[in-house]
């Protein structure tokens, strides 16, 4: 048999410069190794992505939709063994473990799968990629001359990871930069809500509004990085519902209060290398007066009619005129506004009117 290097070699480092082509090669390579298919995946603290050959393609969505990601102990195995190259299940576990190791026993093998060759390759982003050639439960666990032919290739999948991560942060860089040409400060952020990439008018922002953390981007005023953390755990878990993405920051030492928007990445920009997550976008409040209905709804997300509840607010008007000039009841005027109160971050009347009227809440400052 010809070296897998020379046979995939060209396949390889095509797909680093067109990710569209990983699941092709995946598949070659597992045929070449007597495997039925194989996936990539990275392994963070937050959301993770992949990418899988046909054939294994369904297992892997299960895998990841039943959870099965959070208590994987085959990569937590594989994690401390942390060899440079391939290993087989063999390696990381005795006979007898694999017959009671929850991952096999009750997902992996009552599927008919569970013998793989896999190696853990960190990239740039700061997260780790896992790259697993998988074979059925009857075929028995791969040979070693396949892993030492396995080995021999990784120097090349682990070059082709890096340049594909490379061009996917340049990916998010070219994102960032196309919202400061809107006139938004922008920043792109990971599974974790680590910093990606950020435009110069976010840059302009640190470390005064939000700040490049340890584990994420914050924000530096307390209630709205409270709000940004449940947002982006949120995201990580695929929640939707109930979940404010648009929270004021308050503003400071008489500076004007700002939105921050959390803007989930979807489609092909989500993809397994760029990392790319969600978008942090921070809008400034308008100057005094009260802002209009339809900045409103643009600012906090809310419906037509939220939005002309809270500019009728910031207007000076009581719950009780809003419902007599809008034709609808008081308990109608007071649910729409709960719902506002949800999506701006605020709990009372008053700190929504400060808000959207863009004055500095009393006690919150700095």
């Amino acid at each position: 048999m010809a070296e897998l290097s020379e046979q995939f070699i060209d396949q390889i480092y095509e797909a680093s410069f067109v990710p569209e082509k990983w699941p092709a090669l995946l598949d070659g390579l597992a045929l070449a190794v007597e495997g039925m298919g194989g996936y990539l995946f990275t392994i963070s603290q937050g959301a993770s992505a992949y990418v899988a050959s046909e054939a294994i393609a369904p297992h892997v969505e299960a895998f990841m939709r039943e959870g099965w990601m959070a208590v994987n102990g085959r990569a937590a195995r594989a994690s401390a063994i942390a060899h440079p190259g391939f290993i087989t299940d063999l390696d990381a576990f005795s006979a007898d473990e694999l017959e009671t190791e929850p991952i096999y026993r009750d997902f992996l093998r009552p599927r008919g799968i569970g013998w793989a060759a896999g190696t853990h390759i960190p990239i740039p982003t700061g997260d780790v990629l896992s790259f697993n050639l998988e074979r059925e439960t009857d075929r028995g666990p791969f040979e070693r001359h396949y892993v030492d032919a396995l080995d021999r290739m990784r120097p090349h999948i682990a070059r082709a990871a890096m340049v594909s991560a490379r061009l996917g942060l340049e990916k998010a860089r070219a994102s960032a930069e196309a919202l400061e040409a809107l006139g938004l400060p922008a920043a792109v952020l990971g599974g974790r809500g680590q910093l990606l990439a950020c435009n110069e008018m976010m840059h302009e922002l640190i470390p005064t509004t939000v700040r490049d953390g340890a584990e994420r981007l914050e924000i530096t005023e307390k209630k709205a990085d409270a709000l940004l953390g449940t947002a982006l755990s949120a995201l990580a878990t695929g929640i939707r519902r109930d979940i404010v993405q648009s929270f004021p920051i308050v503003g400071a030492n008489e500076k004007p209060a700002s939105v921050a928007h959390l803007l989930p990445v979807r489609g092909s920009a989500h993809d397994l290398f760029s990392r790319m997550h969600s978008i942090l976008v921070i809008m400034p409040m308008p100057g005094p007066g009260a802002p209009s209905a339809q900045v409103l709804q643009a600012l906090f997300d809310l419906t037509p009619s939220e939005a002309r509840i809270a500019s009728a607010l910031a207007d000076g008007r009581s719950i009780d005129a809003i419902g007599v000039d809008f034709g609808i009841a008081r308990e109608t005027v007071r649910s729409h506004l709960r719902s506002i109160f949800a999506k701006s971050g605020v709990s009372k009347q008053s700190s929504l009117v400060r808000l959207l009227l863009g004055i500095t809440l009393p006690g919150t400052a700095g």
